[in-house]
């Protein structure tokens, strides 16, 4: 139990105003809440199950700089792209459309939380759990849910956010926030 609980609060507090944090909190005005919940958790198992291997295989020899400035570009292109792909007229409509179809969000949401995640520093410290832990499941599982219940209350906060601020300002301070975290990912990058 140590090594599922280590893994969870570590990984739970970690996630704290983490950049995948506010994806899931952008996400909120995108997508209904269980197809968000489903991407984020697919998303999640998997990328802690390649953090735990990867912890297992490698320890803690990644060069954290490459991948610093890798997410952070990411982030960028994932803020732009959040920019240029709001353009509804009819707001509310919009709103509802969004939320009512893309049948395979989940999968989308799930691979995008995925890649966001590689490098980021959830997935070090689970590396860094796992490569001194035996335990591999409890890591895994401990590291999966504390990166679940995280992103669950962004998903919160996205959907009260969601009755007060219009999509634009959610989807203006959403890409801001991703510029800003990609800017921040690169500089650390390159000053590491």
């Amino acid at each position: 139990m140590k090594s599922f609980w280590t893994a969870f609060l570590l990984i739970f507090v970690a996630e704290l105003g983490d950049k995948t944090q506010f994806m899931t909190l952008a996400l909120s005005s995108r997508y209904k809440a269980m197809t968000i919940l489903v991407g984020v958790s697919l998303g999640t198992m998997l990328v802690s199950l390649v953090s735990v291997l990867l912890g297992r295989l490698l320890g803690n020899i990644l060069p954290q700089n490459l991948m610093n400035i890798a997410a952070g570009i990411i982030f960028i292109i994932f803020g732009l792209q959040s920019l240029r792909h709001y353009n509804h007229p009819d707001e509310n409509t919009a709103k509802e459309n969004e939320k009512s179809t893309h049948r395979f969000a989940w999968l989308t949401i799930a691979s995008t939380f995925f890649l966001a995640e590689l490098a980021d520093k959830t997935m070090i410290a689970t590396i860094a759990i796992a490569g001194r832990d035996n335990n591999y499941f409890a890591v895994w599982l401990g590291a999966t849910l504390g990166l679940i219940v995280s992103n669950c209350l962004a998903l919160v906060v996205g959907r009260a956010l969601d009755k007060y601020l219009t999509g634009k300002t959610i989807h203006l301070i959403s890409a801001g926030i991703f510029i800003i975290a990609g800017a921040l990912a690169i500089w650390h990058g390159f000053n590491k």
